[in-house]
């Protein structure tokens, strides 16, 4: 039987907080980052950042909304209703 995975909310306000997010999701939890009250720049640097690390672990980023995303873990599915997956964020156009 595997572990139970938590659910962790961020609201980073500095890339600073980027060590903290990905301690959490390479120990399986799963990440909703709240990106609202980060400036475009940094903001970029940690989407840059979590970016490589869930394709690094083979997990997926689902955007929740414009400015929050949910980093699922290998075998983690996000579901936003009981019919559609919600859109992937590799699978934007």
């Amino acid at each position: 039987m595997t572990q139970p995975r938590n659910i962790v909310v961020f609201h980073p306000t500095s890339y600073r907080e980027s060590r903290a997010v990905g301690e959490h999701f390479r120990a399986g939890d799963v990440v909703v980052l709240d990106l609202t009250a980060m400036d475009a720049e940094p903001m970029h640097r940690l989407v840059d950042f979590v970016s490589g690390l869930v394709f690094g672990l083979q997990g997926n980023i689902d955007r929740v909304s414009a400015y929050v995303l949910v980093l699922a873990p290998p075998g983690v599915t996000a579901i936003d209703d009981v019919e559609h997956l919600t859109g992937s964020f590799y699978n934007q156009s």
